[in-house]
C-alpha cells in the first residue's frame, strides 16, 4: 500500500514551526544574563568603591602591604629649608592661666590645712614650735605677719595662696629681722643687746640705724656673719649663755684671807634677837586663773607664793595658766611666749639668769642635765625640738605626775599637757634641774 509522502517546507507536515532562529536565541539568552550580572555586580561596586567606602578599601588594601623598615635619619633632616626661619615661640601660660593648689587661711579657721600651714612656719622660725593644730589662731596670725614683714608684704595676717606659695616654696626665707622692721621681736632684741652692753639707744621696737649697729657689733664680737641682718642662729646665739658682752668681764682675782675675827661678847641672858623676814619669798593676793581659763584681767597680778625652790617655782607657773601666749613677750600684763614665762617663773623666784630662748635654757650647764622623762622631778625645765628640726625650740615646767605647764602657742595660751602624749615624747630632748 503506498504512503503518503510528506513534503518539507513552512507550512509542511515535516517539521515544526520555531519563533527564533538558533543564532537569536544565542543573543537573547547572552543579553539577559548580561542584565542579570549588571543588576547585582554595579551596585555591589557603587557601595564598596564610592566615598568613604573607597577611603576604607583603599586603608585595608594598603595594610596588606609589608612596610618597609625606615632609614634612620639625623635630626637636621626634619630643619627647615630656609635658612632665616625662626620656629614660633610656644605660647607660655598667663598668670590668669595658674591656678594656686593653696586655700586662702585666715582667723579662725579651722582645717587640717591649717596644721601644715603652723608646720611650716613652726619650721622657718616664724611660729614658737607646739603640737599643731587645725586652729587658725592669733599666733597663728602673727607668725603670718612676721613672714609678710620678711617679703615687705602688708601684715594682715592672712595666709592667701600666693602668700602660701611662697611659703612652702624651697625659696622660702627663715625668720629674720632687717633694717626698717618693727614689733616686740624688736623690742626684746634691743634689750638683750642692751644687757650686753651693746645698745645704748632707745628701747622701742623700731629696727632702725642704731639698732643695726648694735647688731653688727654683736656679729663681730661673736665672730659671725657682720651683716646686720638678724637671723635665726643669731637668735639663738644672742639669747644663749654663749653671747659674749661687748666687754668682757675683768678675771675675778683668787680671794684674800682675811685674819680671823675676836669672839664676840655673848647675850646677856633674857636678850632677844629680832627676827628677820625669811628671804627669796613673796606672796601675792590678787585671784589667780585657774588652768584653761582667762584671767579676769590680764593687767592683774596673779596669785602665787613665790621662792627659790621647786615648789615655788610651779606656784608661779601654775598661776599662769590661761594667761594669753605672746611672741617675744615675758609678763602676765602683756602675756608669755615658751622662754619667756620660764624667764619670769625663774626671775620671780629669784634665779638670776638672763633672758635666753628655749635653746639658750636649755644650754645652761650649771643646771644638771636630765636625760629621761623617767627621771624628772617637780620644778625641772623641759625642752623639745620638733617633727621637722633636732634644734631645741620649746620648753616649758614639769610639775609632777606627767604634765607640765608651758606657753602654747598652738592653743594661745598657758596650759598643762601631758608628757606622755605621742608628740612631746618623740621630740623630748632634755631636762635641766635648777634646784638640787
Amino acid at each position: 500500500m503506498n504512503q503518503p509522502r510528506l513534503t518539507s517546507g513552512k507550512n509542511g507536515t515535516g517539521g515544526k514551526n520555531r519563533l527564533f532562529s538558533p543564532t537569536a536565541r544565542t543573543w537573547i539568552l547572552t543579553i539577559v544574563f548580561g542584565c542579570m550580572a549588571a543588576f547585582v555586580v554595579i551596585p555591589f561596586a557603587v557601595k564598596r568603591y564610592s566615598g568613604a567606602n573607597s577611603v576604607y578599601v583603599a586603608a585595608a588594601d594598603a595594610s596588606l602591604i609589608i612596610t618597609p623598615t625606615p632609614i634612620p635619619f639625623e635630626a637636621d633632616v626634619l630643619a627647615p629649608a630656609c635658612a632665616d626661619c625662626t620656629p614660633e615661640p610656644s605660647a607660655e601660660p598667663t598668670p590668669a592661666m595658674q591656678v594656686s593648689r593653696y586655700t586662702a587661711l585666715q582667723e579662725n579657721d579651722d582645717y587640717p590645712t591649717v596644721m601644715q600651714l603652723q608646720t611650716r612656719l613652726m619650721e622657718l622660725g616664724y611660729l614658737d614650735s607646739d603640737e599643731p593644730t587645725t586652729v587658725f589662731n592669733s599666733a597663728t596670725s602673727v607668725a603670718v605677719s612676721l613672714f609678710q614683714r620678711t617679703l615687705d608684704c602688708e601684715m594682715d595676717g592672712v595666709a592667701s595662696s600666693e602668700l602660701q606659695e611662697s611659703l612652702f616654696s624651697d625659696n622660702a626665707i627663715p625668720y629674720e629681722m632687717k633694717l626698717g622692721d618693727s614689733g616686740t621681736d624688736v623690742e626684746s632684741m634691743q634689750s638683750r643687746l642692751s644687757e650686753l652692753g651693746y645698745y645704748e639707744s632707745k628701747t622701742n621696737g623700731y629696727f632702725g640705724t642704731a639698732t643695726e649697729d648694735s647688731l653688727r657689733a654683736f656679729q663681730t664680737k661673736n665672730q659671725i656673719d657682720a651683716d646686720g641682718v638678724f637671723n635665726v642662729s643669731d637668735r639663738d646665739l644672742l639669747y644663749s649663755p654663749d653671747a659674749r658682752p661687748k666687754i668682757d668681764p675683768t678675771p675675778t682675782p683668787s680671794p684674800t684671807p682675811k685674819p680671823t675675827k675676836k669672839p664676840t661678847t655673848t647675850r646677856k641672858p633674857g636678850a632677844t634677837a629680832t627676827p628677820r623676814p625669811t628671804s627669796g619669798t613673796t606672796t601675792t593676793e590678787a585671784p589667780s586663773a585657774t588652768d584653761g581659763d582667762s584671767p579676769s584681767s590680764p593687767g592683774d597680778p596673779p596669785s602665787y607664793t613665790a621662792s627659790y625652790s621647786a615648789d615655788g617655782l610651779i606656784s608661779v607657773a601654775t598661776a599662769m595658766l590661761g594667761y594669753p601666749y605672746s611672741w617675744s613677750e615675758e609678763s602676765p600684763a602683756k602675756g608669755f611666749d615658751c622662754s619667756g614665762l620660764v624667764y619670769f617663773c625663774l626671775r620671780t623666784c629669784g634665779v638670776s639668769t638672763s633672758r635666753y630662748s628655749a635653746s639658750g635654757f636649755s644650754a645652761v650647764s650649771s643646771w644638771g642635765n636630765v636625760s629621761s622623762t623617767g627621771d624628772l622631778r617637780k620644778g625641772d625645765l623641759l625642752f623639745f625640738k620638733n617633727d621637722t628640726s633636732d634644734r631645741v625650740s620649746h620648753t616649758g615646767i614639769y610639775c609632777g605626775g606627767g604634765k607640765f605647764i608651758h606657753a602654747s602657742s598652738s592653743a594661745g595660751k598657758v596650759v598643762t599637757s601631758y608628757i606622755s602624749g605621742s608628740y612631746w615624747t618623740r621630740n623630748f630632748v632634755n631636762g635641766r634641774r635648777v634646784f638640787g
